[in-house]
């Protein structure tokens, strides 16, 4: 077995003020987490998708009303994605695959573009980790309090920075070992990268593409209409 995909989706979505949890929520008719699973399947690339979940019973039901034909397994989300994640690797623990590689996506990352997928996994298959991300262009100030105030301290150099993104993709057992060292740790990261990072092992850059948004905001669900109806691949 190549390649297995966990794609954590146990947010509850606090910033996009709905009742539906954001993964669950439509773009162009059909639940985002739905596009994030074809664009992932459409590479031909990932032999199973591993989903945990805030809601086991309904992401069943839309997984079997769109895509029965692919090998996805629903698992009990977390209540951080890190644990939710972890959960995906407790779950490939009480099974008989032996993945070369698990990659990592965001559920509401529903426009991540097929040759993305691809660069990175060819990456990661070259180095054992890469991550995608893009490099930061605004410029950044390092601020602090001052009462309710956020006060710019000094500005920060933008040489070297980088936004992440995902897919995030990694040999599978240097990304059980992170997670496992991270829970004897008490030790809560950022992204799976931060765990990753933490054993000393170089992870590569793949630049993406600025359409590649997670769907956060009741604003991002506009714009990923705007780039999901112009987009011609």
């Amino acid at each position: 077995m190549g390649i297995v995909a966990i794609i954590p989706a146990g947010g509850i979505g606090k910033r996009m003020k709905s009742q539906k949890p954001k993964q669950f929520l439509t773009l162009n008719d059909e639940p985002i987490i739905l596009i994030t699973i074809r664009a992932l399947a459409e590479t031909g690339l990932v032999s199973k998708i591993i989903i945990p979940t805030i809601d086991l019973v309904y992401t069943k039901k839309i997984i079997k009303m769109a895509h029965a034909d692919l090998d996805i397994h629903v698992c009990k989300g977390g209540k951080t994605r890190q644990e939710s994640i972890h959960n995906g690797l407790d779950y490939i623990k009480e099974t008989d695959w032996k993945p070369e590689y698990i990659l990592i996506h965001d559920a509401v990352r529903a426009l991540v573009r097929k040759r993305t997928i691809e660069r990175v996994i060819a990456k990661a298959k070259e180095t054992g980790a890469a991550i995608v991300a893009r490099p930061i262009t605004d410029t950044i100030k390092l601020a602090y309090k001052d009462g309710d105030n956020d006060l710019i301290k000094k500005n920060v150099s933008r040489d070297h920075m980088w936004s992440t993104q995902t897919p995030q993709v990694f040999k599978a057992d240097l990304l059980i070992e992170a997670y496992n060292k991270a829970r004897q740790d008490h030790f809560t990261g950022t992204d799976s990268a931060s765990l990753v990072e933490r054993l000393n092992h170089p992870i590569c850059l793949i630049e993406g593409y600025p359409s590649n948004i997670k769907i956060t905001n009741p604003e991002d669900l506009d714009l990923a209409k705007l780039y999901l109806d112009s987009r011609k691949d």
